[in-house]
């Protein structure tokens, strides 16, 4: 079937939401709609004809969440991984089966009526497959489990797939390439965006319609649910759709929450009103999602169906393009690109609100010649102190520039945009992104991690930020480099996603042996990079055996530890602790593009030392 043609020659109805409209005709108590396919077919079947007698020209199979988590939760015994996918196989293919029973019979219908048959199109819906850890085989399973949805759909018969409110392409594009490679369905890729127009990964539309065109394996775009149809208008007036089929399905608004439910007022008249203007944008498919009845589809499939489809030149502001974007207000930038080293040094925020120290210790390391000083966010999954907010407040009254790390495993998008956000209102304008510790295992059943992000994903987001809102004066961000991977060759691979994305720099973790020394030598004949490389003085023999033996992917060889004594007193561990230090930093000179000292336990003297050639300073040394 040729949906090019078809979609391009007059614009089409697609039903609404299935999920809301489900709890609301059933009651809210029932379980997920996917569960009825086998279960109560018949109810899916319902809604179906419902949707068609509305007006509807495309019905989506009930199958958006027909996945192993959905499916089989609650069975009596662990299902194994074959099972989980047969199950997930079957359900899809039953909802195929109801939606083309449901097609079928409003074709008998219209016979026995002496009506024309209307032609219904049936789109095999797949949605995201919840991630549940990172591992290798994790993310191999939740290929299969797409693979197993796309091939339940094929084989039921259906030609169009429809990939459906995705945060990004990462998922869909292998599953694409493996439908492609057997069959010539057309494929349509819709994404969830806020009020903005970013995904929850933090993916800008402008970026995700830009993929859809340059990939062979995309025949169409959408944007559903996440936002109402003004804020979705809106969103769609500043894009260049060039000459993508695209769908739009806004929700029918936004939901109340009354007594613990999702509740969506009937607002069919303005939302088919609002939608209006989406349709006259040139969207070759319209409909609606969460909130959204057979009532609203409806009104939508006369206001605006049928019609033919012309599209338009956008009124768009002018954008800088990437390779556009200067650091020229960015002293540490400049600085480290025009090939002197930089110098840098970190600070732990304190666990209670006492900045007495670390605002002493930041005095220090500027008086000593640290540019730039950054700030760790909660390390090793310990609450501190605002990283951000330690910027902010020490940037301004010890007058240095500041850098606060910015971890994914605490905030959602929502409170990572607006972290972003309120550090660049307050001046800040470098970042070091990192995925961020878990959180201790013996707290993981109060203390939830986030990771809406990860560090590949939030660095797409700033470059989208720079692009569109911050290109005058952008911001500039880094990343971790893990060097101690067992894999070099993968960490360098990642590197070069992080460089893609727009990561300025690498910071390292503290580097003690000449075997990492020439594994960052390795790394930066292969990557075209800044790595600043980090420094951390041991205070003491037990420190030196606590980083060695606790601290993962830091290794310190047992010559460092042998010259450390478990009698030394703190003046005399501190001198071996700055000599190493020194050492290393000498040995790091053909290689580094700068230093990335670690204050241990603000003990900032020791810094100042280092950087005067290890020559004690009386100034520093009466820190308390």
């Amino acid at each position: 079937m040729d949906f090019y043609s078809i979609f391009r020659s007059r614009r089409l109805i697609t039903d609404g939401a299935m999920g809301t409209y489900y709890s609301e005709k059933y009651g809210m108590e029932t379980s997920a709609p996917e569960i009825a396919n086998l279960a109560d077919p018949q109810k899916i079947r319902e809604i179906h004809r419902e949707y068609i007698r509305a007006g509807a020209d495309v019905l989506r199979t009930n199958s958006f969440s027909s996945n192993a988590q959905t499916l089989c939760r609650g069975t009596d015994s662990r299902l194994s991984e074959e099972e989980q996918l047969k199950a997930v196989y079957e359900n899809v293919l039953a909802s195929c089966r109801i939606a083309q029973n449901a097609a079928e019979e409003e074709r008998k219908e219209a016979a026995e009526n002496g009506r024309k048959p209307r032609e219904i199109y049936i789109a095999g819906d797949i949605g995201p497959v919840p991630e549940q850890g990172g591992s290798g085989e994790a993310s191999e399973f939740i290929a299969e489990e797409y693979r197993a949805m796309a091939k339940a759909h094929l084989d039921a018969g259906m030609e169009l797939i429809w990939f459906e409110t995705f945060s990004d392409f990462e998922q869909i594009l292998p599953a694409a390439e493996w439908i492609k490679s057997v069959s010539d369905v057309f494929i349509m890729a819709s994404f969830s965006v806020n009020m903005y127009g970013y995904t929850k990964t933090g993916i800008g539309m402008r970026e995700l319609i830009k993929t859809a065109k340059e990939s062979s394996l995309i025949d169409g775009i959408g944007f559903n649910c996440g936002i109402g149809p003004s804020h979705l208008s809106r969103l769609l007036k500043r894009q260049d759709l060039g000459d993508l089929v695209v769908f739009a399905a806004p929700n029918a608004g936004y939901a109340d929450r009354i007594e613990n439910r999702m509740v969506y007022r009937d607002n069919s008249g303005y939302f088919c009103e609002a939608v209006e203007e989406i349709a006259d944008l040139g969207v070759n498919l319209i409909g609606g999602c969460c909130g959204t009845t057979p009532a609203y589809i409806e009104k939508l499939a006369s206001a605006v169906g049928n019609r033919p489809v012309s599209r338009r030149l956008f009124d768009r502001p002018e954008q800088r393009a990437e390779s556009q974007i200067r650091y020229d207000n960015n002293p540490f930038i400049r600085k480290l690109y025009s090939g002197e080293k930089v110098v840098i040094a970190e600070l732990d925020p304190p666990f209670d609100g006492n900045d007495k120290k670390i605002m002493d210790a930041a005095a220090i390391l500027k008086t000593a010649g640290v540019e730039m000083i950054t700030f760790s966010d909660s390390p090793m999954g310990k609450m501190r102190a605002s990283a951000a907010m330690s910027a902010i407040k020490i940037g301004n009254q010890v007058q240095i520039e500041t850098m606060p790390h910015l971890a994914c495993r605490d905030r959602n998008a929502i409170g990572t945009g607006a972290e972003i956000l309120g550090a660049y209102m307050n001046g800040i304008r470098n970042f070091l992104v990192v995925t961020g510790d878990p959180v201790p295992s013996g707290e993981r059943d109060i203390i939830k991690s986030v990771y809406d992000y990860n560090s590949v994903t939030l660095m797409n987001y700033m470059k989208q930020l720079n692009r569109e809102h911050f290109a005058e004066d952008p911001i500039a961000y880094g990343g971790a480099l893990n060097y101690g991977r067992k894999n070099v060759d993968a960490e360098i691979r990642r590197m070069q996603k992080k460089c893609e994305a727009g990561a300025a720099f690498f910071l390292t973790q503290p580097i003690y042996s000449d075997e990492d020394i020439e594994r960052i030598r390795y790394i930066k004949n292969r990557i075209d990079t800044k790595i600043v490389c980090g420094i951390m003085p041991l205070v003491s023999y037990r420190n030196a055996l606590f980083m060695k033996n606790e601290i993962t992917g830091i290794h310190v060889p047992d010559e460092i530890i042998a010259r450390y004594d478990k009698e030394m007193s703190r003046e005399e561990a501190q001198a071996v602790g700055v000599q190493i230090a020194e050492e290393i930093r000498k040995k790091l000179e053909d290689t580094a593009d700068g230093y990335y000292f670690m204050v241990p336990f603000n003990r900032a003297s020791m810094i100042a030392e280092i950087l005067d050639g290890g020559q004690k300073n009386a100034i520093y040394s009466q820190e308390r």
